[in-house]
């Protein structure tokens, strides 16, 4: 098991919280711990690139910008669906890029089934996807920093995200086909090529 990077936060998740609920933070540019439902987002001061000069594209993730020096209201939707537990935010943020983990922003998600769990992990993963309900992307298998950890304690999975939009996070993930882009999603998974 690969030990998360010095300078990542810890947290004890709630777990009293409901499955599907809508919720709203202010990020302040001092940075802080919000609460979605029973998941939360921790963002180091002057974290979040300022929506009125950045651009939003992937291409731009990993781009210096410059940090926004006011405060922006989030607007988080927490659905679960059987093992998957997708979390959606707006608008569209894009966080400033660092080599440090202590300057990353960090998603935790309250995953019980994680709890003493044994053996592989791997079936233990937070997912991009751009909505809830979407396609979902592995976007560690090109970013070792976007990898999501497990802590078998607590209950929780976490992983540093680049931006904002939606991510899934799943437990005992089975392809289903209930997803577009099933395939692919698996194989990114084991390694396998995506046909």
């Amino acid at each position: 098991m690969m030990q998360a990077p010095d300078g990542h936060p810890t947290l004890s998740l709630s777990h009293d919280r409901k499955d599907n609920e809508e919720s709203h933070f202010t990020i302040s540019p001092a940075g802080g711990v919000y609460r979605v439902g029973n998941h939360a987002v921790v963002f180091p001061a002057r974290s979040v690139c300022d929506p009125a000069t950045d651009n939003y594209e992937a291409a731009q993730w990993d781009t210096p910008c410059t940090a926004a020096k006011r405060a922006i209201k989030v607007h988080a939707v927490v659905k679960k669906d059987g093992n998957r537990t997708w979390v959606d935010f707006s608008p569209e943020l894009r966080f400033v890029p660092s080599a440090n983990p202590s300057r990353w922003v960090w998603l935790f998600i309250n995953t019980p089934e994680a709890r003493n769990a044994r053996g592989d992990l791997s079936r233990f993963n937070i997912l991009y996807a751009s909505s809830i309900g979407g396609v979902t992307v592995n976007d560690a298998a090109t970013d070792a920093s976007l990898r999501t950890y497990v802590d078998t304690r607590s209950g929780a999975t976490f992983r540093r995200i680049e931006h904002f939009s939606g991510y899934l996070g799943t437990a005992g993930y089975a392809c289903d086909g209930a997803l577009e882009g099933c395939a692919g999603i698996e194989n990114a998974l084991t390694g396998a090529p995506t046909p």
